[in-house]
Parts: C-alpha cells; structure tokens; sequence
C-alpha cells in the first residue's frame, strides 16, 4: 500500500481536477489505521465490507472522472494506478480479511534494496547462477543476523572454521576439465 500511497500523492499534484485520488488516500490511511488498531483475530467482516464498498465506489469516480477527463499524454500515472487498482482489488485489499498479510511491504523492500544497491555500485554477476549464491549468502547472513544480532561477524567466521568435507577431482574424459565432487 505504501506504493500506492505515493503514486496517489503524485496524482494528487498533477491532476488537481480530480476528486477520486484524495478520496482513496484517505480510504487507504483509514484502512492501514483500522488494521493496526485491529485485535489479533482481525477485523470484523462488516467492517471489511464496508471498506470494499468505498474502495469500489471510488474506482468507480475515478472511472467517470477519467471518463469526462481524460489523461493527458503528458501525465498518465493516475489513470494507470486506476486501471491497477481496479484489477488488483483482491491484492490491495487482502490485508484486510488476512492478519498475516502487511499493508505494506517493506521487508521485502529492505532486503532488496541490498541485491540493488550492490548492483548499482561494482558488483558484476556473470550469470543467473551467481545471483542465486549472492542471494543465497544474502539469505544465510540475515539469517544469522536475525537469530544473533550482536554477534553476526562472529557467527560468519564459525561458518568458515568448519571443517570442510574432502573434494576429489575426476577428471572428464570428453573435455579433459575436472569435476569437484564428494566422495563416497
């Protein structure tokens, strides 16, 4: 929700005629207020409801206002974000019914924004399979992290006094390279 948030902002800016994009953020502030204040089995189904009906009345102003208005070439942000949130309903909505779903997705934001900020800088990943062990020691690090926060380099460096099991090279016949593999 915290996208939608700010692209309801941007069209609040730049399409100041309109009347739905004010209306769906506060529908929206209202709906994350209402579910952090809810109790821990969740919201009550009237309450959802009610909210479901608002959010569908306002992509219906924002059709008949796009409608009698349409988007300028120069800006279709706004018109986009209605086209999204009227297909992806069940999608932007789900916090509301499921207690296990966040009205935002930060989290995920943060640990990508690690794999991203890495790439942006000198990090070179020569193959699909380089990204998925960078994501793979990502994954083990925030692991650790999570399990012993004050002591993370030193959990790093046990991992690295492990002992290591044995490698026997075997080299192939058709290539003339060697292939690491365990023994038996």
């Amino acid at each position: 929700m915290v996208h939608i948030e700010r692209y309801l902002k941007d069209s609040i800016e730049n399409e100041k005629e309109l009347t739905w994009n004010r209306q769906m953020l506060a529908l929206i502030l209202e709906m994350i207020h209402a579910n952090n204040t809810a109790p821990a089995e969740g919201m009550a189904e009237e309450k959802i409801t009610s909210f479901e009906t608002r959010y569908d009345s306002i992509v219906q102003t924002a059709e008949e206002e796009y409608e009698s208005t349409p988007p300028s070439d120069y800006y279709r942000n706004g018109y986009n974000l209605y086209l999204r949130m009227a297909v992806y309903k069940h999608n932007h909505l789900l916090f509301l019914s499921n207690p296990l779903v966040e009205p935002d997705n930060n989290l995920c934001e943060r640990k990508v924004r690690i794999l991203k900020g890495k790439i942006n800088q000198t990090i070179s990943l020569r193959s699909f399979e380089h990204l998925v062990y960078f994501c793979e020691c990502l994954s083990v690090l925030d692991h650790l992290a999570t399990n012993d926060k004050n002591n993370l380099y030193q959990s790093v460096k046990e991992i690295f006094k492990r002992p290591q099991p044995e490698l026997v090279r075997e080299k192939s016949k058709n290539s003339g390279s060697s292939n690491m593999i365990l023994p038996k």
